[in-house]
């Protein structure tokens, strides 16, 4: 079994900003047949719209 841990993270939106918030690398993992094992996450800052996780994801080696 091998695992990764990937760092996601949301400032909330800003106006007109479009950020990289590191979902875009999930994604391509889920895809390529990984499965998530664990999300914790917590609140960044003071601010009530800003956040960050991580996840755990695995893939069976064969």
């Amino acid at each position: 079994m091998m695992e990764k841990v990937i760092w996601v993270r949301s400032n909330g939106k800003m106006l007109g900003a479009k950020e990289d918030d590191g979902l875009n690398i999930v994604n391509r993992y889920l895809e390529e047949g990984w499965k998530v094992k664990h999300i914790s996450a917590c609140a960044l800052g003071d601010s009530m719209n800003a956040g960050q996780a991580y996840i755990v994801i695995e893939k069976d080696i064969d």
